[in-house]
């Protein structure tokens, strides 16, 4: 009798087991993962408790999660990433990675990343110099709403092209310039030679990486 009531429980226990390890696979298998939309957003509010000085790690692990967003393709956290770099907030000064994801961001559809990017090529910096191009991003980002760029593409058609029939031509090519068919920046990265700056510099070319990473 005793050895009865023994297997009884024992087979109680076994079958309990199994149900309950059926029921952790069934809810695990039901967990919704945490959206991009979710993870922005924590992101974001990681990013202001570190700007206020409020987070004790500071903006390293903030970066880790723009940066792993942005290579799964959120174009602002690319845009976001890109700002990062330049403002070495959570990783090193590196013009180059700035100038690679806010043209990724650009040609998403995102108008701070596209004013960046004119005035990357406003400046040669990381790219190669192109007044074409600054005009057309400035513009470009200036219709999708950033504020300034409009007024800094009308400073640039002034004083730098300086050619009315070629602005002219490039106000009638942004009817059908569309961002998201813009073939990537060409990243300008020189390498560490002391003189090579400053011939690069003449040329109009402010290059990245390798020894110029500095502000």
């Amino acid at each position: 009798m005793t050895r009865s009531i023994l297997l009884g429980v024992f087979l109680c226990g076994v079958l309990g087991l199994f149900a309950g390890l059926g029921s952790a696979e069934t809810t695990s298998a039901t967990q919704t993962p945490v959206s991009i939309e979710e993870r922005l957003a924590q992101a974001n509010k990681d990013y202001n408790l570190a700007f206020r000085g409020l987070s004790p790690d500071g903006f390293e692990p903030v970066f880790a999660q723009f940066l792993a967003l942005a290579q799964e393709g959120n174009a602002e956290a690319q845009e976001t990433v890109g700002q990062m770099y330049i403002t070495q907030q959570g990783v090193a000064f590196d013009r180059c990675e700035a100038t690679y994801w806010w043209d990724k961001a650009a040609r998403a559809g995102r108008a701070g990343a596209q004013a960046r990017l004119g005035y990357s090529y406003w400046g040669g910096d990381g790219v190669i110099r192109d007044f074409d191009l600054a005009y057309l991003w400035l513009m470009t980002a200036a219709k999708n709403g950033d504020a300034d760029a409009k007024k800094e593409a009308k400073f640039i058609a002034k004083s730098y092209i300086d050619d009315e029939q070629r602005v002219f031509d490039l106000d009638m090519k942004l009817h059908k310039w569309r961002a998201e068919d813009q073939p990537p920046a060409i990243i300008v990265r020189a390498p560490k030679i002391f003189a090579l700056k400053f011939i690069l510099a003449i040329a109009g070319l402010n290059p990245c990486h390798m020894g110029y990473d500095e502000i």
